[in-house]
Protein backbone atom coordinates (compact mmCIF):
# COMPACT_ATOMS: atom_id res chain seq x y z
CA UNK A 1 0.00 0.00 0.00
CA UNK A 2 1.26 3.12 -0.89
CA UNK A 3 1.59 5.42 2.20
CA UNK A 4 0.15 9.19 2.22
CA UNK A 5 3.33 10.55 1.21
CA UNK A 6 4.79 8.95 -2.65
CA UNK A 7 7.63 6.95 -1.88
CA UNK A 8 10.01 8.97 -4.35
CA UNK A 9 11.58 10.78 -1.31
CA UNK A 10 10.73 7.58 1.15
CA UNK A 11 14.73 7.38 1.83
CA UNK A 12 15.30 10.39 1.71
CA UNK A 13 14.15 11.32 5.56
CA UNK A 14 16.32 8.91 6.60
CA UNK A 15 19.60 10.01 4.74
CA UNK A 16 18.66 13.70 6.06
CA UNK A 17 17.90 12.64 9.57
CA UNK A 18 21.15 11.71 11.79
CA UNK A 19 18.58 10.90 14.80
CA UNK A 20 19.68 7.64 16.61
CA UNK A 21 15.99 5.26 16.03
CA UNK A 22 15.13 5.28 19.75
CA UNK A 23 15.20 8.76 19.80
CA UNK A 24 11.31 8.81 20.60
CA UNK A 25 12.70 6.24 23.84
CA UNK A 26 12.98 7.37 27.07
CA UNK A 27 12.25 7.37 30.70
CA UNK A 28 10.51 8.36 32.62
CA UNK A 29 7.94 10.19 30.34
CA UNK A 30 5.19 12.08 32.05
CA UNK A 31 2.27 13.97 31.33
CA UNK A 32 2.72 17.90 30.63
CA UNK A 33 2.55 19.20 34.29
CA UNK A 34 2.85 16.02 35.96
CA UNK A 35 5.44 14.89 38.06
CA UNK A 36 5.47 11.85 40.52
CA UNK A 37 6.41 13.07 43.97
CA UNK A 38 9.19 10.46 43.76
CA UNK A 39 10.68 9.88 40.33
CA UNK A 40 11.41 6.11 39.98
CA UNK A 41 14.70 4.91 39.54
CA UNK A 42 16.07 3.64 36.85
CA UNK A 43 17.27 0.05 37.39
CA UNK A 44 20.95 -1.16 36.71
CA UNK A 45 22.38 -3.54 34.54
CA UNK A 46 22.82 -5.68 37.84
CA UNK A 47 19.46 -5.79 38.58
CA UNK A 48 17.84 -7.24 34.60
CA UNK A 49 17.97 -11.12 34.11
CA UNK A 50 21.02 -11.67 33.24
CA UNK A 51 19.28 -13.55 29.99
CA UNK A 52 17.73 -10.07 29.04
CA UNK A 53 21.47 -8.42 29.62
CA UNK A 54 23.01 -11.13 27.73
CA UNK A 55 20.75 -11.12 24.88
CA UNK A 56 21.35 -7.48 24.45
CA UNK A 57 25.18 -7.57 24.49
CA UNK A 58 24.72 -10.51 21.62
CA UNK A 59 22.88 -8.30 19.81
CA UNK A 60 24.83 -5.76 19.64
CA UNK A 61 28.21 -7.97 19.43
CA UNK A 62 26.97 -9.42 16.21
CA UNK A 63 25.95 -6.35 14.00
CA UNK A 64 29.34 -4.96 15.49
CA UNK A 65 31.34 -7.97 14.11
CA UNK A 66 34.91 -8.03 15.49
CA UNK A 67 35.18 -4.28 17.36
CA UNK A 68 34.14 -5.27 21.19
CA UNK A 69 31.14 -4.04 22.34
CA UNK A 70 30.73 -3.09 26.45
CA UNK A 71 27.04 -2.54 27.53
CA UNK A 72 27.22 0.56 29.79
CA UNK A 73 24.06 1.25 31.34
CA UNK A 74 19.82 1.40 31.00
CA UNK A 75 19.44 4.65 29.51
CA UNK A 76 15.32 4.41 29.41
CA UNK A 77 12.62 2.36 29.30
CA UNK A 78 8.70 1.71 27.87
CA UNK A 79 6.50 -0.33 28.58
CA UNK A 80 7.84 -3.47 27.97
CA UNK A 81 11.21 -3.17 26.39
CA UNK A 82 14.70 -1.70 28.23
CA UNK A 83 17.16 0.89 26.35
CA UNK A 84 20.27 -0.22 27.03
CA UNK A 85 23.75 1.92 25.77
CA UNK A 86 26.93 0.43 25.31
CA UNK A 87 29.97 2.03 26.17
CA UNK A 88 32.20 4.41 24.47
CA UNK A 89 28.99 6.17 22.40
CA UNK A 90 28.45 2.65 20.80
CA UNK A 91 24.92 2.28 20.30
CA UNK A 92 21.70 1.65 21.84
CA UNK A 93 19.99 -1.47 22.09
CA UNK A 94 15.97 -1.69 22.60
CA UNK A 95 15.17 -5.61 24.44
CA UNK A 96 12.06 -7.05 25.71
CA UNK A 97 12.11 -7.05 29.67
CA UNK A 98 10.51 -10.32 30.26
CA UNK A 99 12.10 -12.07 27.43
CA UNK A 100 14.83 -10.17 26.34
CA UNK A 101 13.93 -10.17 22.48
CA UNK A 102 15.61 -7.60 20.95
CA UNK A 103 13.61 -5.26 18.59
CA UNK A 104 16.17 -3.02 17.47
CA UNK A 105 20.02 -2.46 18.01
CA UNK A 106 22.16 0.50 16.62
CA UNK A 107 26.06 0.05 16.81
CA UNK A 108 27.96 3.14 15.51
CA UNK A 109 31.50 2.36 14.57
CA UNK A 110 34.54 4.77 12.72
CA UNK A 111 34.94 4.48 9.35
CA UNK A 112 38.46 2.62 9.43
CA UNK A 113 36.38 -0.09 11.36
CA UNK A 114 34.54 -1.12 8.56
CA UNK A 115 34.87 -3.63 5.48
CA UNK A 116 36.95 -2.61 2.98
CA UNK A 117 34.41 -3.69 0.52
CA UNK A 118 31.67 -1.63 1.89
CA UNK A 119 33.60 1.43 2.00
CA UNK A 120 34.28 1.19 -1.34
CA UNK A 121 30.99 0.87 -2.30
CA UNK A 122 30.38 4.13 -0.35
CA UNK A 123 33.23 5.90 -2.03
CA UNK A 124 32.58 5.12 -5.71
CA UNK A 125 28.79 5.82 -5.81
CA UNK A 126 29.52 9.36 -4.00
CA UNK A 127 32.07 9.62 -6.66
CA UNK A 128 30.14 8.15 -9.51
CA UNK A 129 27.40 11.10 -8.55
CA UNK A 130 29.75 13.55 -8.78
CA UNK A 131 33.81 13.03 -8.94
CA UNK A 132 34.41 16.81 -7.92
CA UNK A 133 32.62 17.30 -5.26
CA UNK A 134 34.50 16.92 -1.95
CA UNK A 135 33.04 14.66 0.83
CA UNK A 136 34.15 12.85 4.17
CA UNK A 137 32.58 10.16 5.81
CA UNK A 138 32.34 10.82 9.62
CA UNK A 139 30.70 7.90 11.13
CA UNK A 140 28.81 4.92 10.63
CA UNK A 141 25.93 3.27 12.09
CA UNK A 142 24.95 -0.15 11.43
CA UNK A 143 20.87 0.04 12.30
CA UNK A 144 18.75 -3.46 12.63
CA UNK A 145 15.24 -2.51 12.92
CA UNK A 146 12.42 -1.48 10.64
CA UNK A 147 15.07 -1.19 8.26
CA UNK A 148 18.13 -3.38 8.04
CA UNK A 149 20.95 -1.09 6.90
CA UNK A 150 24.54 0.34 7.08
CA UNK A 151 24.06 3.79 7.24
CA UNK A 152 27.32 6.32 6.42
CA UNK A 153 27.09 9.18 7.19
CA UNK A 154 29.54 12.67 7.16
CA UNK A 155 30.39 16.34 5.62
CA UNK A 156 28.27 16.93 2.11
CA UNK A 157 27.54 13.23 1.97
CA UNK A 158 25.42 10.14 2.93
CA UNK A 159 25.02 6.80 1.56
CA UNK A 160 22.39 3.61 3.20
CA UNK A 161 23.64 0.21 2.11
CA UNK A 162 21.36 -2.37 2.39
CA UNK A 163 23.32 -5.02 5.04
CA UNK A 164 21.77 -8.24 3.68
CA UNK A 165 22.34 -7.64 -0.24
CA UNK A 166 25.44 -5.35 -0.16
CA UNK A 167 23.75 -2.97 -2.43
CA UNK A 168 23.30 0.43 -2.28
CA UNK A 169 19.61 2.26 -1.48
CA UNK A 170 20.31 5.36 -1.64
CA UNK A 171 23.02 8.22 -1.59
CA UNK A 172 22.91 11.82 -1.23
CA UNK A 173 25.68 14.59 -2.15
CA UNK A 174 24.95 18.52 -0.09
CA UNK A 175 25.67 21.46 -2.33
CA UNK A 176 24.63 25.29 -1.70
CA UNK A 177 22.91 27.47 -4.23
CA UNK A 178 26.13 29.16 -5.14
CA UNK A 179 28.16 25.61 -6.22
CA UNK A 180 24.74 24.94 -8.41
CA UNK A 181 24.03 25.46 -11.95
CA UNK A 182 22.01 28.90 -12.04
CA UNK A 183 19.76 27.65 -14.81
CA UNK A 184 18.90 24.60 -12.33
CA UNK A 185 18.47 27.33 -9.53
CA UNK A 186 16.37 29.39 -11.64
CA UNK A 187 14.28 26.00 -12.53
CA UNK A 188 13.54 25.72 -8.83
CA UNK A 189 12.87 29.00 -7.59
CA UNK A 190 10.15 29.42 -10.85
CA UNK A 191 8.52 26.02 -9.68
CA UNK A 192 8.52 27.33 -6.52
CA UNK A 193 6.79 29.86 -6.97
CA UNK A 194 3.93 28.29 -9.67
CA UNK A 195 4.02 25.58 -6.55
CA UNK A 196 3.09 28.26 -3.72
CA UNK A 197 0.64 30.68 -6.49
CA UNK A 198 3.50 32.90 -5.20
CA UNK A 199 3.18 32.40 -1.28
CA UNK A 200 6.88 31.67 -1.69
CA UNK A 201 9.64 32.52 -3.63
CA UNK A 202 13.14 32.54 -1.19
CA UNK A 203 14.84 28.22 -1.90
CA UNK A 204 16.88 27.46 0.68
CA UNK A 205 20.82 27.50 0.60
CA UNK A 206 20.96 23.95 0.91
CA UNK A 207 20.13 21.61 -2.23
CA UNK A 208 20.71 17.82 -1.72
CA UNK A 209 21.54 15.17 -4.65
CA UNK A 210 19.60 12.20 -4.15
CA UNK A 211 19.79 8.98 -5.91
CA UNK A 212 17.27 6.54 -4.46
CA UNK A 213 17.83 3.13 -6.66
CA UNK A 214 15.03 1.36 -5.19
CA UNK A 215 12.32 4.29 -6.55
CA UNK A 216 14.86 4.53 -9.81
CA UNK A 217 15.71 8.14 -8.88
CA UNK A 218 18.58 8.10 -11.06
CA UNK A 219 20.12 11.67 -9.31
CA UNK A 220 18.22 14.16 -8.66
CA UNK A 221 18.31 18.01 -7.03
CA UNK A 222 16.21 18.43 -3.58
CA UNK A 223 14.87 22.05 -3.12
CA UNK A 224 13.19 23.63 -0.09
CA UNK A 225 11.90 27.05 0.62
CA UNK A 226 13.14 28.70 3.54
CA UNK A 227 9.93 27.86 5.58
CA UNK A 228 10.13 24.31 4.72
CA UNK A 229 6.41 24.27 3.24
CA UNK A 230 7.08 23.18 -0.15
CA UNK A 231 9.65 20.81 -2.46
CA UNK A 232 10.92 20.93 -5.87
CA UNK A 233 12.49 17.91 -6.89
CA UNK A 234 14.74 18.33 -10.80
CA UNK A 235 16.14 15.76 -12.42
CA UNK A 236 20.16 16.15 -12.35
CA UNK A 237 20.57 15.04 -16.36
CA UNK A 238 17.11 16.31 -17.70
CA UNK A 239 17.16 19.72 -15.73
CA UNK A 240 13.51 19.04 -15.50
CA UNK A 241 11.32 19.66 -12.53
CA UNK A 242 10.35 15.79 -12.09
CA UNK A 243 8.17 16.08 -8.52
CA UNK A 244 6.51 18.58 -6.26
CA UNK A 245 5.39 18.40 -2.43
CA UNK A 246 3.62 20.70 -1.02
CA UNK A 247 4.15 20.07 2.84
CA UNK A 248 1.32 21.56 4.07
CA UNK A 249 -1.16 19.54 1.76
CA UNK A 250 -0.77 16.36 4.33
CA UNK A 251 0.63 18.17 7.80
CA UNK A 252 -1.93 19.02 10.62
CA UNK A 253 -5.75 19.25 9.73
CA UNK A 254 -5.24 17.63 6.33
CA UNK A 255 -2.93 14.74 7.99
CA UNK A 256 -4.57 11.16 7.81
CA UNK A 257 -2.41 8.61 9.47
CA UNK A 258 -1.24 5.69 7.54
CA UNK A 259 -3.26 2.85 8.92
CA UNK A 260 -6.54 4.97 8.37
CA UNK A 261 -5.83 5.63 5.06
CA UNK A 262 -7.89 2.43 3.46
CA UNK A 263 -11.17 3.97 5.72
CA UNK A 264 -10.99 7.67 4.49
CA UNK A 265 -10.22 6.85 0.84
CA UNK A 266 -12.18 3.22 0.54
CA UNK A 267 -14.39 4.73 -2.34
CA UNK A 268 -12.79 7.10 -5.27
CA UNK A 269 -12.48 10.77 -4.64
CA UNK A 270 -12.30 11.41 -7.91
CA UNK A 271 -13.45 10.58 -11.27
CA UNK A 272 -11.61 10.35 -14.35
CA UNK A 273 -12.43 13.18 -15.39
CA UNK A 274 -12.79 15.12 -12.20
CA UNK A 275 -9.14 13.79 -11.19
CA UNK A 276 -8.23 15.45 -14.25
CA UNK A 277 -9.80 18.68 -13.54
CA UNK A 278 -8.69 18.50 -10.27
CA UNK A 279 -4.62 17.94 -10.87
CA UNK A 280 -4.19 19.42 -14.35
CA UNK A 281 -3.86 23.37 -13.50
CA UNK A 282 -0.83 22.41 -11.18
CA UNK A 283 0.49 20.22 -13.81
CA UNK A 284 0.67 22.82 -16.48
CA UNK A 285 2.25 25.62 -14.16
CA UNK A 286 4.95 23.25 -12.29
CA UNK A 287 5.36 20.39 -15.07
CA UNK A 288 4.60 22.08 -18.14
CA UNK A 289 2.22 19.05 -19.20
CA UNK A 290 -0.89 18.69 -20.13
CA UNK A 291 -3.03 15.56 -18.32
CA UNK A 292 -5.55 16.12 -21.69
CA UNK A 293 -6.36 12.65 -22.97
CA UNK A 294 -4.11 10.59 -19.86
CA UNK A 295 -6.23 7.38 -18.55
CA UNK A 296 -6.80 7.61 -14.74
CA UNK A 297 -6.60 5.19 -12.03
CA UNK A 298 -6.48 5.04 -8.10
CA UNK A 299 -5.73 3.35 -4.91
CA UNK A 300 -7.31 4.94 -1.82
CA UNK A 301 -5.44 8.61 -1.70
CA UNK A 302 -2.79 7.77 -4.93
CA UNK A 303 -4.19 8.56 -8.24
CA UNK A 304 -1.67 7.21 -11.77
CA UNK A 305 -2.21 9.35 -14.99
CA UNK A 306 -0.79 7.59 -17.67
CA UNK A 307 -0.61 7.97 -21.58
CA UNK A 308 1.32 5.72 -24.59
CA UNK A 309 4.04 7.59 -25.14
CA UNK A 310 3.57 10.18 -22.46
CA UNK A 311 5.42 10.29 -18.64
CA UNK A 312 3.13 8.91 -15.94
CA UNK A 313 2.37 11.21 -13.29
CA UNK A 314 1.84 9.70 -9.69
CA UNK A 315 -0.23 12.01 -7.48
CA UNK A 316 -1.86 11.72 -4.15
CA UNK A 317 -4.42 13.81 -1.96
CA UNK A 318 -5.70 14.54 1.47
CA UNK A 319 -8.88 13.69 2.47
CA UNK A 320 -10.08 17.20 1.79
CA UNK A 321 -9.06 16.13 -2.29
CA UNK A 322 -6.48 18.20 -2.58
CA UNK A 323 -3.38 17.06 -4.56
CA UNK A 324 -0.36 18.22 -2.56
CA UNK A 325 2.23 15.60 -4.07
CA UNK A 326 3.65 15.10 -7.17
CA UNK A 327 6.04 13.06 -9.37
CA UNK A 328 6.77 12.47 -12.81
CA UNK A 329 8.28 9.25 -14.26
CA UNK A 330 9.17 9.41 -18.14
CA UNK A 331 8.81 5.89 -20.14
CA UNK A 332 12.04 3.97 -19.15
CA UNK A 333 11.25 4.23 -15.87
CA UNK A 334 14.33 6.52 -14.34
CA UNK A 335 13.71 9.90 -13.01
CA UNK A 336 16.88 11.96 -13.90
Amino acid sequence: MKKQTLAVTSMIALLLSVASPFTNTQAPAYAAGQAPAVEPEIKTLAQLNNNVVEAAKQAMQKQAGGVPIELDEIMGETADCWVITAKNNRGEVLVTKQEGKVVSVSVKLKWSEVAADLQNTVTSTLKGMDNQHAFTIDWVERIREKENIWLFKGQHASVSIDAATGKVNAATLNYTNKQMNPKVVDTAQKALKSLSNGKASALLPDVTMVKELQERLDQVWIFMDTERKYRIVIGAKTGKVVAATMISGFRDGNYTADEDIPKVFAKPFFTKETAIAAANPMMKKVFNLDLTGYNVSSKYNVYTFTKKGKPTVTASINHKGVFYDFAVTPENGLIN
